[in-house]
């Protein structure tokens, strides 16, 4: 860990406005751990707080994601990245949701060791075949791309190509600042 959580108490005001930011778009009743014992918000957090100036920005993209997508299929999509990424703390919080959401553990395992599952329904296998031919680095192939619209609409699809850019940029800061994992992780 290349930076430590910063307690409530030893905030600045543009660190605590973006601590308030934070804890509402995660809300109150997550499936993983989010604060350590002093209450300060860990993850990606630490970081984030330290440069609201640049946090900002990125947080309130993750405040107008839109509607369109199923709960599954976001997930697909955040794990598949994480995996990419191999950014341990993306891949603890959001297998957790996953698992939460009733996604079945052999999915939420594939997923996080970056394989596509067997047996998923058509949206999912849509969702992750869209994040890991964008991973890959190239432009999303045709007939990709039309599956996508086919299944989530032009506004689904920009939805899930935003999300997994988003998650993307998370797990960059994860990786650049080593974010460790919680003592309950898996």
């Amino acid at each position: 860990m290349r930076m430590s959580p910063i307690a409530p108490g030893g905030m600045s005001a543009a660190q605590r406005e973006l601590d308030e930011v934070a804890r509402r778009i995660m809300g109150e009743h997550v499936p993983f751990t989010t604060q350590d014992e002093n209450g300060a918000l860990i993850g990606p957090f630490p970081v984030l707080l330290r440069f609201p100036h640049l946090a900002r920005p990125l947080l309130d993209w993750f405040t107008t994601n839109g509607a369109v997508l199923p709960p599954r299929v976001r997930e697909v999509a955040i794990l598949t990245t994480g995996s990419r990424y191999g950014a341990a703390y993306e891949l603890y919080s959001h297998g957790r949701i996953a698992s939460a959401i009733g996604m079945q553990d052999t999915v939420v395992a594939a997923l996080v060791a970056g394989q596509r599952p067997c047996g998923l329904p058509w949206e999912e296998e849509v969702a992750h075949d869209v994040a890991a031919a964008l991973y890959a680095g190239s432009p999303l192939p045709g007939a990709l791309y039309r599956a996508a619209v086919d299944c989530f609409g032009e506004a689904g699809t920009a939805e899930l190509v935003f999300l997994i850019a988003q998650y993307a940029g998370i797990c960059l800061v994860l990786n650049a600042y080593d974010v460790p994992l919680p003592a309950d992780a898996d």
